[in-house]
């Protein structure tokens, strides 16, 4: 009888660690701010030209979808018992050409850390150069890493969202930029592939986008406190 207690009670245990939840902290938004190798620097977000938004967003039933440079992607994770791991299975993507060879080979390279069915660390950490919560990604701790910060990829960082704002959204003809204290010094839209659409003075407040295909697009609006990323609608 102890015997077969024993055997049951394995058995629970095991049962508990397959069904052992992530750290729930993984189940928002992150913005990929920059894949570092070791010993070797690494690259950030921000300096690449023409601007992408990579992002990865996990949902709690542990599917994935984010965007690379001018594709996007999905999966699902697979928790690894007691560690602070996961794994990603039934990868897929779309497969349009980037603007740049460059763009292609970092989509490449990102798309890697989510096709490849291994097992991947993730860390959380608050920066103190910047008091954001950060993601350290990785199957190789001695080799590549990613670094993303928590938050949506498309909303105006360095606390400029209460300055700047964009109305309406969706629209369909004339775009308005409400500023409160910030100066505007460049507005450009992009497409969602990345690719300059049209720059806009920074004096105009009431962009015409009338012209624009129906879709999605990106608005940035560069001040001196940083950069900015919004997103809108063109009905």
């Amino acid at each position: 009888m102890k015997k077969i207690t024993s055997v049951v009670f394995g058995i629970l245990i095991g049962f508990q660690a397959f069904g052992q939840n992530p750290d729930p902290e993984l189940f928002k938004t992150w913005n990929l701010y920059k894949i570092e190798v070791d010993f070797g620097g690494a690259v950030y977000v921000e300096d690449i030209d023409p601007p992408i938004y990579p992002y990865l967003t996990i949902n709690q039933n542990l599917f994935f979808e984010g965007y690379g440079a001018c594709n996007s992607f999905s999966g699902r994770f697979e928790v690894v018992a007691n560690q602070d791991k996961v794994r990603p299975v039934d990868f897929i993507q779309t497969f349009n050409n980037c603007e740049t060879q460059f763009l292609n080979d970092f989509e490449t390279l990102y798309f890697e850390f989510f096709s490849i069915e291994d097992d991947y660390s993730y860390l959380f950490y608050t920066d103190s150069t910047d008091n954001l919560r950060h993601m350290y990604y990785t199957n190789n701790p001695s080799g590549f890493w990613l670094d993303f910060i928590a938050g949506d990829p498309l909303s105006i960082v360095e606390n400029n969202s209460e300055k700047i704002q964009i109305y309406p959204n969706p629209v369909s003809d004339q775009l308005f930029i409400k500023s409160n204290k910030a100066i505007i010094e460049k507005i450009t839209i992009y497409s969602v592939s990345g690719k300059r659409i049209k720059e806009y003075p920074p004096a105009d407040r009431s962009i015409d986008i009338a012209t624009l295909a129906k879709g999605m697009y990106f608005l940035e609006i560069v001040s001196p406190e940083g950069r900015g990323i919004q997103k809108f609608i063109k009905n």
